[in-house]
């Protein structure tokens, strides 16, 4: 790593107001040279893959008692010039780990769901 934890935080800080205070993050990427074409040559692995990674990252900081939260609100191109990765690493996400403050919780809206029959489609 090129630089101590407190500058590698200070560089997410930059790109993302969502760190929440966590004293550990971990950024998910994913080589944008290595992953599966699907037929049609229309999309690729590669999103999905990583998002694979970072649910299971997220199931074991579970498991090991630790409170994790996925972040999404900011420029994946951004973050990577700023984490110096290179043009072909292509980042997903970031994942806050820590313990949250007592009291947290989700937002109020996080719980409710639309009806079965507007989201499925039985075919």
């Amino acid at each position: 790593m090129c630089c101590s934890r407190k500058e590698s935080l200070a560089k997410l800080d930059k790109v993302t107001p969502c760190r929440y205070g966590a004293p550990t993050c971990l950024v998910v990427a994913f080589d944008k040279n290595s992953v599966f074409t699907y037929p049609g040559g229309k999309r690729d692995s590669g999103v999905e893959d990583a998002a694979i990674v970072a649910t299971h990252l997220m199931l074991a900081a579970a498991n090991a008692g630790v409170d994790s939260c996925w972040l999404n609100f900011f420029d994946p191109d951004e973050l990577a010039k700023e984490l110096g990765l290179p043009e072909n690493e292509e980042v997903l996400m970031i994942l806050d780990l820590g313990y949250a403050a007592e009291g947290a919780g989700p937002l109020a809206n996080h719980g409710s769901r639309k009806p079965l029959s507007e989201t499925v489609a039985y075919l």
